[in-house]
């Protein structure tokens, strides 16, 4: 059994009701977004963000209809800032398969996500809370601050492990922080219970994205992405601001040369990848992962021990550990 398996068991039922539910969002009659929907559902990933919504509403209570409403609101957010990612960044491959709008087309891929995102924030208007409502419509503006955030250093790098801090938490730590809280609030959680989840969940979501910068630097052909991604696009991960604040003039001096290129060339890219290596920047990032690992089970120690905390710890270390 695959831990992915292992880590829903608790939820079994639950997970079932919301992957029924979760296709339905994507029925559509136009005959352009059927092929892109189809593609897209026969590539999902794991989706482990509704699972720890469903697993947070549980470990709190019971999972209730806003619970789903929530998961599948923020599971299209998701998917949306994916597919829009993808076309900003001119991806062309996402889980091993060619990305929208490498199958299709720019614009294809934009107006597909357009619609999948007023679908997400149909959802909005079936929440009875104004805390669900406020966290759903908060997310997407976050997600949003977090990519210009990380715009804006690419002109201007900065080796600034506060500022990258800041961008991934906006840019992807949000989610995961907002599926922990709308989860729990949908359960009629304590105020103390809802913070503790969302800390799990924004500690757990900073795991995600080191992680995923590490495999930046990876050369397996397992990882269902192109590697060298961020390098080739001059984006500064944990890896490579460890390596420049560690580095000799002269080092500093040839990163900073190499960065002042229009485009990067392959022994650019070499040179970024191998210094980051060299320097201890894939170390020094896989202990800040372990940092945030403490963090976060530190914020279930409130709750009884059961097969619940069992699977989100599991899901943090399947995050910290996993292969692609």
């Amino acid at each position: 059994m695959i831990i992915a398996q292992s880590i829903k068991e608790p939820i079994a039922a639950e997970y079932a009701k919301f992957s029924q539910l979760f296709e339905t969002a994507f029925q559509t009659s136009d005959p352009i977004l059927k092929q892109v929907y189809a593609h897209l559902l026969s590539t999902k990933g794991k989706q482990i963000r509704p699972v720890l919504t469903l697993l947070s509403a549980k470990l709190c209570g019971e999972v209730h209809q806003a619970t789903y409403f929530a998961a599948i609101g923020l599971e299209l957010l998701h998917t949306v800032s994916l597919i829009h990612d993808d076309v900003v960044d001119e991806t062309l491959q996402r889980r091993g398969l060619p990305s929208i709008n490498s199958a299709f087309s720019n614009k294809v891929a934009v107006l597909s996500g357009d619609y999948l995102l007023a679908q997400a924030f149909s959802y909005v208007g079936k929440f009875d809370d104004q805390r669900l409502t406020d966290a759903f419509t908060g997310v997407g503006k976050t997600l949003t601050e977090g990519e210009l955030l990380q715009l804006r250093n690419y002109n201007r790098p900065q080796f600034d492990e506060k500022l990258y801090l800041n961008i991934i938490a906006k840019k992807t730590a949000v989610l995961f922080s907002s599926c922990m809280y709308t989860g729990a609030v949908s359960a009629s959680a304590t105020d103390e219970q809802i913070e503790n989840l969302r800390l799990f969940g924004e500690y757990l979501g900073l795991c995600f994205q080191i992680k995923d910068d590490i495999f930046d630097y990876s050369n397996s052909n397992e990882i269902g992405k192109p590697t060298a991604n961020d390098i080739r696009e001059k984006k500064i991960t944990l890896p490579l601001i460890y390596a420049y604040n560690n580095a000799s003039e002269e080092e500093k001096s040839t990163a900073d040369n190499l960065l002042k290129m229009p485009v990067l060339d392959k022994q650019a890219i070499d040179w970024l990848l191998n210094f980051a290596q060299q320097k201890g920047g894939i170390k020094y990032a896989e202990s800040r992962m372990a940092e945030y690992r403490q963090l976060a089970v530190k914020q279930l120690t409130g709750f009884d021990n059961s097969e619940i905390t069992d699977s989100l710890i599991a899901a943090l270390d399947y995050i910290i550990t996993r292969k692609k």
